[in-house]
């Protein structure tokens, strides 16, 4: 009786374990110089329940291995402690990439890997840390903090605690901010581009707002030239979940002929004060870790301590067509609720690279203006899955908006009354309630302005005004004050309405509280 009663106590015990046991793995390796600085992102993962491995560089690699930046045997002890965890891991590398100038590099420095596939044969990458076989895609998540100071890890350590440990309400949370370069390929590639851009908007979930610059002429989200650099800083830091660029570039910066876009110096100097958010850009070189022109304007951004809280980008020269496939993967997840950690939307972005579907009209079109036919397309996915970097922790968890505000809504008349019933949820009873209408983040605005053909101020001022009208989705709003439990009320439309669809959101804070709902609806024509 005795054993049998010891028996059942030991499988309780291993069951009880079992269940408490940690379900994700945080493996930080970290150059010693930076040891103490990460301590306080450490006990933030513990506190979340993730399996905490601290490596230092001199775990697995003497000093000059670690200067000559030889690190196969540190890989090999990344590949183990992953193989070894049963469940999700995400690895930090924390350090400079390479010796170069630096005083005592063997503190400093967290080797890369050599790529081994095409144009990345021998540059460096972080991507075979996260292959745990001997293929190129990689099943874990890795990110850098590409620190050469005590200084910068502690501005990243403490940007990323900041937008983790952010609670109160913010419009940033659900924004997306989009900037795009001219493509410079001809008038119809250039709008083939554009409209390739705006379907995949199409599909985002209706909880996301957005504003956007194109640099193109034909645009409506263009500027003149002498305000793009402005209003292009003026949207970043007014904050935002992710910013995205899309268009060319080169390591000094954001390609705009004839004027100035953003520079490396801007992407050091940026003051978020918050939303500093994720920024991924699929220009050329952005996240370039050395070599010609010097580090990318991604690795200014990520040192920046009031900078992006994360960045993802090219060390190399990326192609359209794969930048096509890498934008899919990733936004893939956006039509639905994003994952809760960085690392997933990550791996989703290497996925589309390695095995995401593309039209071959569209790939032999994209990669005739922007792409080299003399490399097969199955060597380029291998290239830029080597390529592609993420700067930042992947175990980073992803601003999130709750959607508990239940919102019923009829189909739309133009020129009608639109009657809204919301219904508030317990937790934000006596809330400030804002209802908008909106027309669809893909649409045209109902109007816009001529455009002068002569230059001078009638002109920029058309410009500027059909910009921030193809920014402006909201048509019309109201507010409740002190809502509760179900409240209908009507909400007066204009009587043009020329959009076959429109949104309708419910905004709702309370204190540090605050919860959305989002609905849908068909426009009647008359």
């Amino acid at each position: 009786m005795r054993k049998l009663t010891y028996v059942v106590f030991l499988l309780l015990a291993i069951n009880s374990w079992a269940a408490d046991a940690p379900e994700r793995q945080w493996v930080v390796v970290t150059a010693p110089a930076y040891r103490e600085t990460i301590e306080p992102l450490c006990k933030q993962r513990e506190k979340e329940k993730f399996h905490v491995v601290v490596v230092e560089t001199t775990d697995a690699l003497d000093k000059k291995q670690i200067v000559a930046g030889e690190a196969e045997k540190l890989r090999a002890r990344v590949r183990q402690t992953c193989k070894d965890f049963k469940g999700t891991s995400y690895v930090l590398l924390v350090g400079a990439v390479e010796a170069g100038t630096l005083e005592e590099p063997e503190r400093k420095v967290v080797p890369a890997l050599h790529g081994t596939t095409g144009r990345m044969k021998g540059e460096p990458s972080d991507n075979g840390y996260g292959c745990l076989d001997d293929g190129l895609e990689p099943s874990v998540a890795v990110g850098r903090f590409p620190a050469r100071t005590v200084k910068e890890a502690e501005g990243m350590v403490k940007k990323t605690l900041a937008v983790e440990n952010d609670d109160k309400p913010g419009e940033w949370r659900r924004r997306l901010t989009v900037l795009a370069g001219v493509p410079a390929f001809n008038p119809l590639v250039d709008r083939l581009v554009e409209n390739v851009a705006m379907s995949r908007f199409s599909k985002l979930d209706p909880i996301w707002t957005g504003q956007a610059i194109y640099q193109n002429s034909s645009s409506r989200f263009v500027l003149p030239d002498d305000q793009l650099h402005d209003r292009a800083v003026k949207y970043i830091e007014g904050g935002e979940a992710f910013t995205l660029y899309l268009g060319h570039s080169w390591p000094k910066g954001l390609y705009a002929p004839d004027t100035k876009f953003l520079e490396r110096e801007d992407f050091a100097t940026l003051k978020i004060a918050r939303g500093p958010g994720v920024f991924g850009t699929f220009g050329c070189n952005g996240c370039q870790l050395n070599g010609k022109d010097g580090e990318g304007y991604g690795i200014y951004a990520m040192r920046n301590a009031d900078g992006p809280v994360a960045v993802v980008g090219s060390h190399g020269v990326c192609f359209a067509a794969m930048v096509q496939l890498a934008a899919d993967g990733m936004f893939d997840k956006f039509s639905g609720q994003l994952p809760e950690r960085l690392g997933e939307l990550w791996l989703d972005l290497k996925h589309g690279l390695a095995k995401g579907e593309i039209d071959e009209i569209a790939y032999n079109l994209l990669d005739a203006v922007d792409g080299d036919s003399k490399i097969p397309q199955a060597t380029q996915r291998l290239e830029h899955l080597e390529m592609f970097l993420l700067l930042g922790d992947p175990a980073l968890k992803l601003p999130a908006v709750t959607t508990d505000v239940n919102l019923k809504v009829p189909a739309a008349k133009p020129g009608g009354a639109l009657h809204l019933q919301v219904k508030v949820p317990d937790r934000l009873t006596g809330c400030e309630l804002r209802l908008t209408v909106e027309r669809p983040i893909n649409s045209e605005p109902a109007e816009v302005e001529r455009v002068p053909d002569k230059p001078g101020e009638a002109r920029d001022r058309a410009i500027v005004a059909n910009h921030e009208r193809a920014n402006r989705f909201v048509i019309c709003t109201k507010a409740v004050r002190e809502a509760k439990g179900t409240i209908e009320t009507d909400v007066d439309l204009p009587a043009k309405l020329p959009w076959k669809k429109l949104t309708v959101r419910a905004y709702a804070v309370k204190d540090n509280e605050e919860g959305v709902g989002v609905a849908t609806v068909d426009v009647k024509k008359p």
